[in-house]
Order: C-alpha cells, then structure tokens, then sequence
C-alpha cells in the first residue's frame, strides 16, 4: 500500500469487482501489536467513539431517540488519526456521518449523546441532532459536499490571518457525484489554502457500491488539480496515523492543499437498519476489524471498553430531560421592526454603479472581503462596480474561477469566521448554483448550531432586462429567494443612496442578499423634484414614499429596483395619460415585508397595483396583496409583472415581455376602465 501519491497517482491498482475483491488486499494481513503499546490513548478513544455509536443504534431500537443516525462503526479510526495531528484552533468541517469526527476533535461526547436524545444540554441544545453538529472547530451538516467550499472559507480567512491553522474537510468517496466538490478542489487549489481533504472509501455511498457510483481513479481526480495525495487505510494503523500526519504537516507548512485517502469499512448500515449488503463480505471484515483485533488482543483493553461502556450508560441514566422551548426556538436574526417615522431623503449628485463601489469600499476598509469572478482590476467586474478595489484591497479583494456555489459557501466560511463578506454573482440568472449555499448552510446555520453561529454573508447581483442580454441573462428570480428563512433580500434603487445599505449591514449578524438592476447602474441618485416628495419610512432597510405635493393621491403603485426608478421618472407622465394620481411604495426589504406604509397608503387611495419585475404568478405582488387582505384593507387591486415566458434577446420583443413604463400605463388605462365599468365593488 502506498503511503503518497504525487501528481501521477494511479489509484486503478484495486481489482475489478465486489467490494470484497478491492479491499481484501487491505485487510488481510494487517498487524497493529506494536501500534498499540505507543499509540494507547489512540486505541481508546477509537473504543470511546465506537462505544457511544453503539450506545446510539441502542437508544433507537429502544425508541429513546428519533430521526437517523449514520455510525462510522468500523471507521473510527480515521477520524482519530487525522484529529490526532491538529490543534485546538484548526477546524474540521464534516458530513453526516459525523459523530467519530466530533468526539476526535473535541472531546465532547456527553454533549453529543444529549444532543441525539434532543436535550436542551446537547451540543447544539438538541435542535441538530445527529448531522449538525457545531462546536469550536467542528461543524457538520447533511448535503453531500456543502461543507467544502465552506471550509475553503474558513482556510482563506487563516490565510489572511497569517495564522498557521488549517482545515480539515471529511467527505465519502460517495460525494465525488458532487460538482461542488471539484469547486472546492479548484478554489483551494488556485488559492494555495491550508486545506486537507480527507476521503474516506468505504466503499458505498448508502446501498451503491463503489463500481457503480464513482468512475475512474479516486487519487487522480484531486491529483488533476495539481493537489498532493496521500493514501492510507484502517487495517494499516501505523502506516495510517504516519500519513496522516505527513499530509497534516504538509498542509500547515506548505500553506497548500491535500488530498488524504483512506480506505476503510463501515460495520454497520448506513443508516440505522437499512443494510443489504452481502453478510459474507460484512463477515470478512467484521473478522478483520482493527479495534476488535486490539480489543480481543489485550486484556486491559477489553476492560477499559467494560468501564467506557458503563461510564456510557450511567451518564445516559443521569441526563436533565429538558428540552429546548418553542419559545426560545422561534426567533430569527431578520430585522421585522416597522417604524412610522419619516425621513427626507437627499442625495448626492453621483451615479449609481459609482455609489455602491464606494459602499463595497468602505466594507473593504473596515476588514471585510470581497469575492467574485472578473472582479479585479483591471477589468473591475461585468458592470464595473469593483474597479479599483482590488488595486486598493489586494488581499481581501479575491477573483475567482466560474464557481458559484464554490465562492459562496467560501464566503460563508469567511463570514462564520466573524469577517463580513460579499459575494458577487455576475448576473442573478445564476443564483440558482448557489441555491444548496443558501438553502442548505448560510440560512440554517443560525438556528440548527443553537445560535452559536452567525454568518455576515452578503450576495450582491444585478437583476432583471430590458438590455437585451436574452433568456439566461436577464431574468429576475426574486420570487424564488423570498422564500428562504432567516435571509434577508434587500432590493437597492437608484432613488436611495445604496451606501445606506451597505453601512446598514455592516451591523447586521445575518446573511443577506442584495439586488441590484442593470438599469439602475449608470442612473444619477434621485434628485428632488419640485412636484414630488421623497421619504424614507421604518428605518434602515425601510420603504422609501414618493408623494405628490400639489394633488391628492387616488392610486397607490408600489414597486421596487430599477422599475421603480422607471416609474418615479415618469409619475407626472403617468396621471397626464391615465390620469392617476399616484403615491409611488418602494419596497426595499423584499424579505421580511414591512406591508405598513403600503396599508397606510391603500387605505387612503381605495386602490392599490403592485409592479414587480419576474412574473406575477406566486410573485412578490401576491404576497402584498395576501398580507394587505389580511390587514383587513379593501381596495381594489391590481398586478402587472412580466409575462410567464423566457425574455427575448429583441429589444421591442423583450419591452412587450417586461413591465416598462408603457406597459404599466397601458395595464393601469385598461384596469381604471373596468373600475368604472362595475364600480361600488373591490376588484382585482
């Protein structure tokens, strides 16, 4: 078995066939005596770990725990070895399962068992349970491979520390499916960032195996990054522990990745009792097992596992049954408070783009980093809005490959490190690769860690069409990012200075997107006009009430972005052709929805029409409308958005898709005609 495996690592050596087959060589003429009597306290806290997971498969057959469980029964010592070589400041990011990991690395199994049972004094109160798990230096979650652009995060955020700590990223050979995993690779790789990938092969990912679900060398795929391979197995344990600390030394000294591969065999099923694997083949390696080999071998040994098991059960006896209340459970880091004062709004003579890179450079100064592809100078990004900043900031200003969800999640691990963090994607279209980032980690890690996380992560995109970029460049996918818990969607406009914003967040815990419009980048801040008030209602991230000063308002249009700088534009336009008089709501906080000035207004008006720039169904119109219902307001309602089709690149063709100016004053002629066709009765 080899040790190390440089750039022209060959992992095809393994015969064809059953699980049996490729690892037989492995485990067949394993000897660890001597490994033992210098590695004792290893050996021990390999039987703790099995110890505990055997504890937990009892607890569920004796229905004291709910949900799954994933043991590393037979694996454990991997998790040992390579915990063995990292100090209390490193960090492991893991998977599902996780539970080896953990106690390896921090020690803290009674938490860990409270936290299976869902006790108020488990690591993370109960809430995460088995696969998310959080402690310092330790995270987990359950979607293969989200962890590892995070951990890239976390190594970048050592790198420019200047500390010596690294990360430590656990995967199963399984996970290679995932795209993000080559991302990952990628990032790491191009950044030089202290980051050990450690794979461990057992062979299956849940009830596939391995000459099913992974092609081609398992070496070769980190390899083809330029990324030095190391590889190891659990029959092997001197071999093992070696070459995990090799790998663990080269990482920390060199400041470059690795890739640990560790073939090994999980005991039991996947998860629980979902296991049809061939008993012969889980037979041969029961036989073969290193730590029962040990255990059977040495007497005192077998008698610490006798004391562990009992130290096991009588703090499974003594546990506080408390449980975390719904109460302390609830809350949300994202702002709700509406506030009904008013603010003027004045602002200065600069453009939009230039505005918001002034804001990013602010952030920039106070410490923050900023991530995204084309961004550095001298090109400064597809809208030009960081131009500049990498000259002035050329360590916190970093350019990445094409990686969405890679650089996301790696701003996550920079954000959960305590840095502000801003994540470009060049156009909105392209949120949906980061949608496992935000559904999945930055969103969640708040509440399932019990509070002990936050992540500062801001992602900044423009949106929307009308510069006939065609249908991949141009949507605007609002709808689909309101729906997120726990994130903030803030929607910048031209008629607000947007380093408001930006300085608003910078006091903000939680992750947050930030929308912007193609259209808005070169338009001057709003500037007053004689006809026209300007004000800034419910704080920060509060909706901004254009007002007519000379008539009385008897439509209220609300909207957002760049279409609602359209619409302020042309508002004279608009009663002289339709004869509205409207009071323009602009929603800055798309997400929480602040719907007071908006029952304010249409109270007033009896009429109410929202604009949105995506499609109506499911929209953002919908859900103003439902909350507006439920206020108890009557008024006659209408929404204009985009039509339900793919935007065309023809510029006439994509106007008669989108809602312009024009078609906002056609929808609003006919909508004032059908009022007075039935009038007396709310209509929508």
């Amino acid at each position: 078995m080899r040790t190390e495996t440089i750039i022209d690592a060959n992992g095809a050596s393994l015969p064809e066939g059953t699980i049996l087959e490729r690892f037989r060589c492995w485990a067949q003429n394993a000897s660890n005596d001597r490994f033992l009597q210098e590695n004792r306290k290893a050996v021990e806290l390999a039987l703790l770990i099995r110890e505990v997971e055997s504890a937990f498969l009892d607890l569920f057959s004796r229905g004291l725990m709910n949900g799954t469980v994933h043991t590393c029964i037979g694996q454990e010592f991997s998790a040992v070895s390579v915990a063995g070589g990292l100090t209390q400041d490193d960090w492991i990011t893991s998977n599902h399962r996780c539970h080896g990991h953990f106690i390896a690395k921090t020690g803290l199994w009674q938490g860990l068992i409270d936290e299976l049972m869902g006790l108020a004094t488990g690591v993370c109160k109960g809430i995460g349970s088995s696969q998310h798990l959080y402690a310092k230096g330790f995270l987990s979650n359950g979607p293969q491979g989200a962890l590892l652009p995070v951990g890239s995060g976390i190594a970048q955020n050592f790198k420019m520390k200047q500390v010596p700590n690294i990360v430590a990223s656990f995967i199963g050979e399984g996970t290679l499916g995932e795209g993000v995993v080559y991302e990952a690779l990628n990032l790491a790789a191009l950044r030089s960032l202290p980051q050990l990938f450690v794979c461990e092969n057992n062979g299956y990912s849940q009830s596939t195996p391995q000459m099913a679900g992974v092609a081609g060398s398992i070496p070769d795929r980190a390899a083809a990054f330029g990324i030095r391979v190391f590889e190891a197995n659990t029959w092997q344990l001197q071999d093992l522990f070696d070459t995990a600390a090799a790998a663990i030394s080269y990482v920390r000294n060199e400041c470059k990745p690795a890739f640990l591969l560790v073939g090994t065999y999980r005991l039991k099923a996947h998860s629980k009792g979902d296991d049809d694997r061939d008993p012969a083949e889980i037979a041969f390696f029961e036989e073969k097992d290193s730590l029962a080999r040990l255990v059977s071998d040495c007497p005192s040994l077998g008698q610490a596992q006798s004391a562990v098991r009992e130290t096991i059960a009588a703090h499974i006896e003594s546990v506080d049954n408390t449980r975390i209340s719904a109460a302390d459970y609830r809350p949300d880091q994202l702002p709700r408070k509406s506030g009904a004062k008013s603010v003027a709004v004045s602002n200065e003579r600069v453009r939009m783009v230039q505005a918001i890179n002034q804001g990013l450079e602010k952030v920039l100064a106070d410490g923050g980093a900023l991530l995204g592809e084309d961004i550095c100078d001298p090109y400064g990004g597809a809208f030009k809005v960081t131009k500049g900043l990498s000259t002035k900031f050329p360590d916190q200003v970093i350019g990445s490959p094409i990686s969405e969800a890679g650089i996301a999640g790696m701003g996550a691990g920079l954000a959960l490190m305590g840095r502000e963090s801003y994540v470009e994607i060049m156009f909105g279209d392209f949120m949906t690769n980061i949608f496992d980032q935000l559904i999945n980690n930055v969103s969640k890690f708040h509440h399932m860690y019990a509070f002990q996380a936050s992540v500062p992560l801001r992602i900044r995109t423009p949106m929307g069409g009308k510069r006939g970029y065609g249908p991949t460049h141009s949507q605007s996918l609002e709808k689909y990012l309101l729906g997120i818990d726990n994130l903030l969607v803030l929607a910048a406009t031209s008629l607000e200075d947007p380093r408001q914003l930006t300085e608003a967040l910078s006091g903000y815990p939680g992750p947050a997107i930030l929308l912007e419009n193609k259209t808005d980048y070169g338009r001057l801040l709003w500037q007053d006009k004689p006809d026209l008030t300007l004000k800034k209602l419910g704080g920060d991230y509060g909706s901004l009430v254009l007002s007519p000063t000379r008539r009385q308002p008897n439509v209220t249009l609300v909207s957002y972005g760049g279409t609602a700088r359209e619409l302020a534009d042309k508002l004279e336009d608009l009663f002289v052709e339709t004869d509205c008089v409207a009071e323009l709501i602009v929603i800055t906080r798309l997400h929480p929805l602040d719907i007071t000035p908006i029952t304010r207004s249409a109270s007033r008006t009896g009429t109410l029409v929202v604009v949105e720039d995506g499609s109506c169904p499911f929209g953002i119109g919908a859900e103003v409308l439902a909350q507006v219902a439920e206020a108890g307001v009557a008024a006659n309602v209408c929404r204009i958005g985009a039509e339900p089709v793919p935007i065309p690149s023809i510029g006439e063709l994509e106007h008669e898709m989108l809602p312009t100016y024009e078609r906002v004053a056609q929808r609003l002629r006919k909508f004032k005609d059908d009022l007075r066709a039935t009038p007396g009765t709310p209509r929508s």
